[in-house]
């Protein structure tokens, strides 16, 4: 049973300890609409729920950003006060370095090798290791759409030597880094100025999933699309670790098949996406550029210079460890 909530102020939560053991709530943060057919990760909230459906747990969802920001529920998982959180990877990087990895451009092939990496290897483990102790335990990863890729208004994207003289919107100075790497040119712009950045000469496109430009109808500016397998769209599925450290055996068996459940939930919207995402681009207009064979080799080899500014080498070995397991 849900109980479904839209505004909760901090000072509510702040009086509700998760030491409730009759209530047996389950409060779910996330970021975006409570909507299934539109959103990835409301696909998970479904899975986890309907999971839990015929348990002693029942599962109250705060979307939209309805208890907080990203900082503000990072905040509120490790204090117990919510249970399950949907969050930007970058939330956990100041205490786990080693999940920056998640976003190395072009570190791997495809989202499958992404999937093998978390569930095959001890990776996931070392990424806990500096969260459990402060509050947080990393579940596992949700995707918000397909990988990301390369949307301009300028021209079509077939080769690496396509980007230069092209400036594209960045999210942060690691992403800045790479396209600058990869010969194009960058600007640092807020999501909320990001069209006006575009209509405006500002900035000729960005790097990010299929779904980013036909969610928020910018495909009318951004008429080139490149699916060039850059990084994984993914957001990480956080969940109290006192909490979950307070349930019985049985409980906390439970709650992880509600989480692969929704995990499950999660890819199996990615895979219908992805079968649709290309003809909704080109019902907007958009032209579906391919890479030509050996370009995204030369792409990985230009970016890969800059791994080491994001993670110091001890991490970055990790990683390259771990995918050398997956490959091999």
């Amino acid at each position: 049973m849900r109980v479904y909530s839209t505004i909760l102020a901090a000072t509510a939560l702040a009086t509700i300890a998760w030491t409730s053991a009759s209530a047996q709530e389950v409060k779910v943060a996330m970021n975006g609409v409570d909507d299934p057919e539109t959103n990835a990760e409301a696909a998970f909230v479904q899975g986890f729920e309907d999971a839990l459906e015929d348990s002693s747990f029942s599962v109250s969802v705060f979307p939209s950003d309805t208890i907080g920001g990203e900082d503000e529920r990072f905040d509120q998982i490790a204090q117990g006060l919510i249970h399950v959180n949907l969050a930007t990877a970058s939330t956990a990087y100041g205490m786990s370095p080693l999940v920056a990895g998640v976003a190395l451009p072009f570190m791997f092939e495809n989202n499958d090798e992404f999937d093998a990496l978390i569930n095959d290897t001890d990776l996931l483990d070392e990424m806990n290791e500096p969260l459990s102790p402060n509050g947080v335990r990393l579940a596992g990863f949700n995707y918000i759409g397909t990988s990301i890729g390369i949307h301009n208004a300028e021209r079509a994207i077939t080769k690496m030597s396509d980007l230069e003289g092209l400036r594209f919107r960045a999210l942060n100075a690691e992403q800045l880094a790479y396209q600058e790497a990869l010969g194009a040119s960058g600007t640092i712009v807020a999501w909320s100025e990001v069209a006006n950045a575009i209509q405006t000469g500002i900035a000729d496109g960005y790097f990010n999933p299929p779904n980013s430009a036909i969610r928020t109808g910018h495909t009318e500016f951004l008429v080139h699309f490149t699916q060039a397998n850059i990084a994984p769209s993914t957001r990480l599925v956080l969940i109290s670790e006192d909490w979950y450290q307070s349930l019985g055996d049985e409980e906390q068996a439970t709650i992880d098949e509600a989480i692969e459940a929704g995990i499950e939930a999660n890819r199996a919207w990615i895979a219908d996406w992805s079968e649709s995402v290309r003809q909704r681009h080109e019902e907007a207009g958009v032209t579906i550029s391919e890479l030509e064979p050996g370009e995204r080799e030369k792409m990985v080899e230009a970016a890969s210079t800059t791994w080491e500014d994001v993670m110091d080498p001890e991490h970055l070995d990790a990683f390259v460890s771990a995918l050398d397991q997956v490959r091999n």
